[in-house]
């Protein structure tokens, strides 16, 4: 799947992951359940995957 996103799509998208990532690393500090901490580790990691897409610029061909 392609997604194109304008620079003020790429940059909302790119700050609400940046917060989350926030929030995501205190409940995983927080949680005592292994299986849930797992689950939230494995989100954190895909987030920090996407960010590193959206910070890459990509060349508009036509």
């Amino acid at each position: 799947m392609d997604l194109y996103l304008d620079t003020k799509e790429t940059g909302l998208l790119t700050g609400i992951l940046e917060r989350y990532l926030e929030d995501i690393r205190r409940e995983i500090h927080h949680t005592d359940r292994a299986q849930f901490k797992a689950a939230l580790k494995s989100d954190e990691a895909l987030m920090r995957k996407l960010l590193e897409k959206l910070k890459v610029p990509v060349p508009m061909g036509i």
